[in-house]
């Protein structure tokens, strides 16, 4: 019994270094940044596709990396099996402290709209190290095209997203949000003006909703978002509403579609 248990730990051990050695093999590995400014502790999950190892690829960045960056890898190397998208390096941003991570998101990526403070509200300041510490940190160790950018959020992180979009409209190019919080602080994101400049944007948003005739508040949140950005003439909008699927679930379909909207190929 004692031989049984020993074999199936090795067996356990084996698996564990196989996972360890595809998380850090050269397509798929960890950059383990300092302390950033705003005291919290970040590591980036960096997918990079062979075609992008000598450089000449653009960087996607996708919040809530631990979650999310293994299905947006898995969904952009189907796509450019098939022929679907241009290759990007998805730069995972996700933080040390994996345990805290619900609290350190909700911080983050909340606007300073006046709820709970010291709980939400840390958006401008993650946006500025996002600016001033991750982006470089990333350009500096990654083949990285400094010519455009993108930015993926779900949730929280898709609020933080489209506040983003709105409040540095330079940094990303290209934004995939997916079933934002827009309903966060009664939906105070909404009052946040977009700041006018020159540089043309391209947006995919995506909301989950059920099945039936009834559209969730989600999907209608989204779809009001889409209404406000086709007003503005420098920012190219398109739109999916994920049916039947969960707030969690809609994300691998909709990282698909928004992936090959954002850099698809005809197919």
């Amino acid at each position: 019994m004692r031989n049984v248990l020993l074999i199936a730990a090795l067996v356990a051990l084996f698996a564990l270094g196989v996972a360890g050695y595809q998380l850090i093999a050269p397509r798929s590995h960890v950059l383990t940044m300092p302390r950033a400014s705003n005291g919290v502790d970040y590591a980036l999950i960096v997918h990079v596709p062979p075609e992008c190892r000598l450089g000449g690829c653009p960087a996607l960045y996708v919040l809530d990396g631990l979650a999310w960056l293994p299905t947006f890898a898995k969904a952009e190397d189907d796509l450019i099996a098939r022929h679907r998208m241009a290759p990007q390096i998805l730069v995972g941003v996700a933080y040390a402290n994996a345990i805290n991570t619900g609290d350190l998101r909700k911080h983050d990526f909340t606007p300073a709209f006046g709820r709970t403070p010291n709980e939400t509200g840390g958006a401008d300041a993650f946006l500025q190290v996002l600016r001033d510490e991750i982006i470089p940190y990333a350009e500096g160790h990654l083949p990285i095209d400094l010519n455009e950018r993108g930015l993926a959020g779900h949730s929280y992180a898709g609020l933080f997203a489209a506040y983003t979009l709105a409040q540095a409209p330079d940094l990303f190019d290209r934004y995939l949000i997916m079933s934002p919080a827009l309903w966060f602080d009664d939906g105070k994101i909404y009052d946040v003006a977009l700041t006018p400049v020159e540089h043309a944007r391209t947006v995919f948003l995506a909301a989950d909703t059920p099945r039936g005739e009834t559209r969730s508040d989600m999907a209608n949140n989204t779809l009001r978002l889409n209404e406000l950005l086709l007003a503005d003439p420098t920012i190219h909008v398109s739109h999916a509403l994920i049916v039947g699927e969960t707030h969690n679930g809609m994300v691998a379909p909709a990282a698909k579609r928004g992936l090959a909207a954002l850099y698809g190929n005809a197919p």
